[in-house]
């Protein structure tokens, strides 16, 4: 069954397939070509035809790996065709990404049939795994052209057109990057999950809507995903980013944890308490749902999710925030809140967003590292002044000494 389910999530292997019956065994090869992102996105796989005058744009979405985000040194090149009758004192062609301009050019009648504009990211802006690049023309007419439907102003944008967008890891372990922790090279990255022994039918779907937004990133069957129905042993919990999702009467590993959650039970494990970021009602503490994304204290490089609650059916509540990308985009902290009425919340507890601070630290280092030389020279200067200040000084004291003896 394990390997039959691998060949379903194998999309090559389902395209290839055309009977309506396959028959898969031990020696069946199912596992999916390694993919890599390989830093260069194609816009638009056709030339796209801009008519009219005045304002016309075409938007691109680019996506990266999910465990992935934007890194200087980016560029986007649009190579492009226009009209030869337009107004070319006031025509010209933008660049934006998520709406933000990045750069402009004149159109002109001598590059009519062959102009290109490349254009740089900023530096030290992170747009994320996912962004848009909208190319807008202002194709502007004379007063008489304007008249003239044959005369309509046109832009074409060839096919050929490209983002390269350089990369580094994803750091910041919050819900603006999950999943991303938990996947890597588009495969589950040693996923552990401690689940109830015993799933009720909120449990299944708490499971579902967990699974539904990790899965829809993850386009390799190659990774490794455990199931436990108890703690795992110290190896496992210090090697994987750890789900942990049920009740603490179900789960013993979620009453474990509780020291270490951003919303903690009750010594009864009945209900949460409150916390420096909200104020709980016992009552309302009861029937609360709460999707927490942790440091893990196994691991400072994994991460761990935790979906619970005091009942399985507010458990199952809390994951619908997490299901999928529409949901999931409306929370920038690291712990949601879920209640009864529907209503959502979002906090921020972690003061340190990246999964290792040491990382963090020696990012910062090499961000400055001008300054960091600009400073050593100057501490360099101010030595050799000091020292030659101090010699100045002995030889002055020397030369005092011989002139008081010659006395």
């Amino acid at each position: 069954m394990q390997k039959a389910s691998r060949f379903i999530a194998n999309q090559e292997l389902m395209q290839e397939t055309v009977a309506d019956t396959k028959y898969i065994s031990n020696s069946t090869q199912t596992f999916t070509s390694e993919l890599q992102y390989g830093g260069k996105k194609q816009l638009t796989t056709s030339d796209d035809y801009l008519t009219g005058a005045k304002h016309q744009s075409s938007t691109y979405f680019v996506s990266l790996p999910v465990d992935r985000t934007n890194a200087d040194g980016s560029k986007i090149r649009i190579h492009f065709r226009y009209a030869k009758n337009l107004d070319f004192k006031r025509s010209l062609v933008t660049v934006y990404v998520n709406d933000s301009a990045l750069g402009s050019k004149r159109l002109t009648a001598a590059r009519a049939n062959n102009d290109e504009l490349t254009v740089s990211l900023p530096k030290g802006k992170a747009l994320g795994h996912s962004f848009t690049i909208r190319v807008a023309f202002d194709l502007e007419m004379s007063g008489a052209a304007q008249s003239d439907n044959a005369q309509t102003p046109w832009a074409l944008i060839k096919a050929d057109s490209e983002a390269t967008i350089k990369s580094k890891p994803a750091a910041a372990l919050l819900f603006t990057n999950y999943p991303y922790l938990f996947l890597k090279n588009a495969t589950f990255n040693h996923i552990a999950v401690v689940r109830p022994r015993t799933l009720t039918s909120d449990d299944f779907q708490t499971l579902t809507n967990i699974f539904n937004l990790i899965g829809t990133y993850a386009q390799s069957n190659t990774g490794n995903i455990q199931f436990y129905t108890h703690q795992p042993s110290k190896t496992v919990l210090k090697n994987s980013n750890v789900i942990a999702f049920g009740t603490p009467a179900q789960n013993a590993f979620i009453r474990s944890l509780n020291s270490k959650l951003y919303f903690k039970y009750n010594r009864h494990f009945t209900g949460f308490l409150s916390n420096e970021k909200l104020s709980i009602e016992k009552t309302y503490g009861q029937n609360i749902g709460t999707a927490q994304l942790l440091r893990s204290p196994y691991n400072q490089r994994a991460g761990l999710l935790v979906v619970t609650a005091a009942k399985s059916s507010d458990v199952y509540r809390a994951s619908t925030q997490i299901n999928f990308q529409r949901n999931i985009a409306q929370y920038q902290g690291d712990a949601i809140v879920v209640d009864h009425d529907n209503n959502h919340y979002n906090y921020r507890f972690k003061k340190h967003k990246t999964v290792n601070d040491g990382v963090n630290a020696k990012t910062v280092i090499q961000k400055n590292s001008k300054l960091v030389i600009y400073l050593g020279i100057a501490l360099l200067i101010v030595v050799i002044i000091l020292l030659a200040g101090f010699l100045i000084m002995r030889k002055s004291g020397l030369l005092e000494r011989k002139g008081q003896h010659h006395e």
